[in-house]
């Protein structure tokens, strides 16, 4: 029966039947869609993660330290004691032969037994100086061999280290039936298409959350790969106390890398982790801002200044909140095994099936030139005086 409108003021619009429904063509979608490591730039324009092809689901790269002849003194010595200790791994820099330069006192290597020296003390005839008392932490300063006439220096060889990464694959399926793509909906001229691209952002987001936090493993029984990510392979530089990330810790980080040959370019963190370096007053501002007109904030920040150059701040809402990543751009590499590809599966229902699969690594060299913080706290009060 057909609707009857009823009543002392009616309108047509009041109808049910007749009346069209207005809705907006336009899907606003809510899920955040960025993906600032595959397809985001940095604010000097470069890609933040290169990729370069891989042909093998196990790869490696080397590394290699060239022994350079400086260290840190690990136990105090005394005027008198024959044996210099440093820091665990660095006996390797130093050959029989060698003079070392601890304060003003130069020393002669005479035997070396892994990370102990045996030294001839200083003194006037051996060499100009007076033996002295030197605390832990003082630098060791290999000033070169100092051999008699017709003599050569001992045997020198240091080999590389090698690291590894597997690939690991990223699948996904989508099924849509016939009669689904069919019916006419709002916003969507065509249901499979809408899938596949919702599908390849889930896809994507899984890599880029892998190149952070992958941890690398291989179940055995049935060749299951993982591939590990920063996360996993940054270990020697690593800042676990800082609760912000400031002016003086970031060129910590950059000195600890810096002294052992190396840099980073960026730093990735959460927005908020970057207040304290936004702020318009304070010690750990990066910038000066004028403040005109009253209705105005903090002007986000880019980049950092340091005595180690210029660090760009890159935003990645997918790192967890409490780390930041100071990154090498050119050493932190997607390997690419196979390309992402979309292939149509066999028909077996009323159903299109397609099949989306790509696989690949990450490869992080020279981990100790890029740097980790592990300990950052939003919540915690700014760091300084006068901030806002």
């Amino acid at each position: 029966m057909a609707e009857k409108l009823q009543g002392p003021s009616f309108y047509s619009y009041n109808l049910t039947v007749e009346t069209k429904v207005n809705i907006d063509e336009l899907i606003y979608v809510l899920s955040p869609m960025d993906l600032p490591l595959l397809t985001g730039v940095g604010a000097s324009g470069q890609v933040l993660l290169p990729r370069s092809p891989v042909d093998n689901i196990d790869f490696s790269w080397l590394e290699e330290e060239v022994p350079l002849p400086r260290a840190t003194l690990l136990t105090t010595m005394n005027s008198s004691v024959t044996s210099l200790v440093v820091n665990s791994g660095e006996g390797v820099k130093f050959a029989v032969g060698d003079a070392v330069r601890v304060d003003d006192e130069v020393m002669l290597v005479t035997a070396i037994s892994t990370d102990t020296l045996t030294v001839t003390r200083g003194s006037a005839s051996e060499t100009n100086t007076t033996a002295a008392a030197h605390t832990a932490g003082a630098e060791v300063i290999g000033i070169g061999t100092v051999l008699i006439e017709g003599a050569i220096g001992s045997t020198s060889f240091q080999g590389r280290d090698k690291y590894s990464n597997k690939t690991q694959i990223w699948s996904k399926k989508i099924q849509v039936s016939r009669t689904e793509q069919r019916i006419p909906k709002y916003g969507v001229p065509n249901e499979l298409n809408r899938q596949m691209m919702n599908t390849v952002q889930s896809l994507n987001l899984g890599i880029e959350q892998t190149a952070l936090y992958g941890v690398k493993h291989e179940q055995t029984t049935n060749k299951r790969r993982q591939t590990g990510g920063l996360d996993y392979f940054v270990t020697s530089n690593v800042d676990t106390a800082s609760t912000w990330l400031t002016v003086d810790g970031i060129e910590a980080r950059l000195q600890a890398a810096y002294n052992l040959g190396g840099s980073f370019q960026y730093i990735m963190a959460q927005p908020a982790a970057f207040q304290a370096l936004n702020n318009t007053t304070g010690n750990e501002r990066v910038q000066t801002v004028t403040i005109d007109d009253s209705r105005r904030g903090r002007r986000q920040a880019q980049v950092v200044m340091t005595e180690f150059g210029e660090i760009e701040l890159v935003r990645n809402r997918w790192v967890k909140k409490n780390n930041a990543f100071g990154v090498n751009r050119e050493n932190f590499i997607f390997r690419v095994f196979q390309p992402l590809v979309t292939e149509k599966l066999a028909k077996t229902d009323d159903t299109d099936s397609y099949m989306m699969v790509t696989e690949g690594g990450f490869e992080v060299k020279g981990q100790a030139h890029m740097a980790k913080w592990t300990g950052l706290d939003i919540a915690s009060a700014l760091p300084g005086s006068g901030l806002v």
